[in-house]
């Protein structure tokens, strides 16, 4: 156990110093959370919830899920397949809710697809997951994503998980913000960047929103690699990302002058990424106006944008609450009004998390959006 930060922290030294003396901080963060070995989602402490750094809906309550399989019988029905694949399946938490009430519902899917990197996750997936003999039969975990698929794509908070790079805008220039080694340290160094790509796409941005110099942020370069993946094996059906993230004017809005990269270390958060490589959650924000352009460029559609907030109250969140309560004691029935807020509060995930549908040969009217698109943020 104590052994393996300084190792770790070696690693990334040898990195660091071999050949140039720093790296971007898309290779940082993905070693720090993707190294088969070392990696935070690779460690066999790492956990979700009461137990691990930070909490996901599906860790909240199960009325989370709830919603979804009320929005997933709408789909199932229009595309005449109930077949789901879940990317990043956490602590397995959403994928049991989800099959339970999908269950009671009448619409179980004969196929769950699961496809997760971390082998250790997988493994605390099964684990729980075998539990449930009734669903366990139907789940099929993939080592790779498959080269067509019919159906629902599910993926809660697995885009703010994919490795950005980091930059700021000086008087005359686009730098880029790498990672050195110093004094003991890993540090920030600002440079001249070799990523044509990222002071392409930054200049444009510094235009439009006329940021100023010493303004800070990311982008994720990786964005379009990834859902160019998932775009393009399916075939027929409708993505779900639920997501922390902005439209891209308020994602660089002037006043967000220092980005959006956020630590999970024991339950506290903060904004700094250089600390405890391998043993803290780091994530940025998604910008949702790159993720439809992305998704336009590969023959997808938008079906709706909206808060989680109104998503879930769209698909029913306060009825199912109500049958809840039925059943449940008063500290249960305490514990389940403040999951509630948890989920919908504006200064908690209920504004902050946005879900987006985008559909492939289909133009479904989804319930999650009825009262609310938010479409014109994007």
């Amino acid at each position: 156990m104590t052994s393996s930060p300084n190792t770790f922290t070696h690693y990334l030294r040898q990195k660091i110093e071999s050949p140039q003396g720093y790296i971007s901080f898309a290779k940082f963060m993905e070693e720090a959370l993707y190294h088969p070995k070392w990696g935070y989602y690779n460690s066999k402490d790492f956990d979700i919830g009461k137990y691990g750094d930070f909490t996901t809906a599906p860790e909240i309550s199960p009325l989370f899920a709830q919603c979804i399989a009320k929005q997933c019988r709408d789909i199932f029905e229009h595309l005449g397949t109930n077949h789901i694949l879940e990317l990043g399946a956490g602590t397995g938490r959403f994928a049991k809710d989800l099959l339970s009430y999908l269950d009671v519902l009448g619409c179980l899917p004969t196929a769950y697809y699961i496809y997760e990197k971390s082998s250790r996750l997988r493994e605390k997936q099964k684990m729980f997951l075998q539990t449930y003999p009734c669903f366990y039969s139907r789940i099929i975990w993939l080592d790779k994503l498959p080269k067509s698929f019919l159906g629902t794509i599910i993926a809660n908070e697995v885009l703010d998980a994919l490795p950005v790079h980091c930059f700021r805008i000086n008087d005359r220039a686009i730098k880029e913000r790498c990672v050195t080694w110093e004094k003991d340290a890993f540090i920030w160094q600002v440079r001249q960047s070799s990523s044509l790509e990222l002071i392409d796409k930054v200049t444009l941005i510094r235009q439009i929103y006329s940021l100023h110099p010493g303004y800070e942020s990311e982008i994720n370069l990786n964005l379009h690699s990834f859902l160019q993946s998932i775009t393009n094996m399916l075939e027929q059906g409708i993505i779900l990302l639920i997501d922390y993230g902005y439209g891209r004017r308020e994602y660089y809005h002037p006043e967000r002058s220092h980005g959006t990269l956020t630590c999970f270390y024991q339950h506290r958060y903060h904004n700094n990424p250089l600390i405890f490589p391998g043993q803290q959650d780091i994530t940025a924000h998604v910008d949702f106006t790159h993720v439809i352009e992305i998704a336009v460029e590969n023959n997808c559609n938008l079906l709706g944008y909206a808060t989680q907030a109104s998503f879930l109250l769209d698909c029913g969140l306060l009825t199912l609450a109500k049958e809840t309560e039925k059943h449940l004691s008063s500290i249960e029935l305490i514990n389940l009004h403040q999951a509630i807020k948890l989920l919908t509060l504006p200064t908690e995930m209920g504004e902050r998390i946005k879900v987006m549908a985008l559909g492939k040969k289909t133009t479904l009217a989804l319930l999650g959006f009825q009262l609310q698109d938010r479409r014109q943020e994007l």
